[in-house]
């Protein structure tokens, strides 16, 4: 069983919201995991509750990542229910530290995919193929990786991981379930391989330019209210190019091919 309800937070970056999940051991118990319980709104609480009572009793919290329209309300929701809450070593307020390939929750098991963020988890079943992706993918656009160094490798990496499982459906931090699972992870391995090819043609084309100038040259669809976290996924590009002996920074901020 798995129930979802929409944190009411819509927006560029969230979609229609925060999706939250309540998962249900399925032996009779009545025992319900929640995934992501969203931001620190007393609707979106209160909506969880509400859900979980008609369906049995929270007693894990999991969460994937430490975005302020995730983790939040897991604290609360925690105090309200009794339920612990579960999730990686870097996680504020953390009560069950959880490993990589541990089960977190009947036959859900934790594993640890960076990107987004350094400390991302994407929660599986194995016996029916489900994932739960948080950030990592969402259920339709695409995502923000960290800007951090390796970040893009880490997120291609994980992407790569997730792909070799075979799942079947993905239940993503934002936006609708995606029923192809593997359709929707080739989507998004598809789109950061001609991301990066991207950013190579633009300097090819236009030589040295800053992330700004790639932003405008690569982002041509993109409000610009979004443009500084499109800066963020060109750094990140940046980087990985770097790394692979592609690119090269320049002063005055500016990045160049390598010949």
């Amino acid at each position: 069983m798995i129930e979802r309800v929409v944190a009411p937070n819509p927006g560029p970056m969230t979609l229609g919201g925060t999706n939250t999940y309540l998962v249900g051991v399925g032996d009779g118990s009545g025992e319900l995991a929640a995934i992501d319980p969203g931001p620190d709104d007393p609707r979106h609480l209160s909506a969880i509750l509400e859900t979980s009572r008609r369906l049995g009793r929270i007693s894990t919290v999991l969460v994937t990542h430490r975005h302020l329209d995730h983790l939040p309300a897991a604290l609360p929701l925690c105090r309200e229910t009794g339920a612990t809450l579960v999730g990686h070593a870097d996680l504020p307020g953390v009560q069950r530290v959880v490993r990589d390939g541990e089960t977190v929750f009947g036959a859900l098991v934790a594993l640890e995919t960076p990107g987004h963020t350094r400390e991302s988890l994407c929660f599986w079943d194995a016996s029916d193929g489900s994932l739960f992706t948080g950030d990592l993918v969402a259920g339709s656009g695409t995502v923000v990786v960290d800007d951090q160094p390796g970040a893009l490798a880490d997120y291609v990496g994980s992407l790569e991981r997730l792909m070799g499982l075979g799942p079947r459906t993905i239940y993503p931090g934002h936006g609708p379930i995606a029923h192809d699972a593997v359709g929707k992870l080739t989507e998004y391995l598809q789109h950061r391989r001609a991301r990066l090819q991207q950013v190579v043609d633009a300097l090819a084309l236009r030589g040295p330019l800053t992330i700004e100038e790639l932003v405008e040259a690569i982002y041509t669809d993109v409000p610009v209210s979004l443009h500084p976290m499109a800066a963020r996924n060109v750094r990140a590009n940046l980087e990985k190019l770097a790394s692979d002996g592609q690119v090269a920074a320049l002063s005055g901020q500016r990045w160049q091919l390598k010949a």
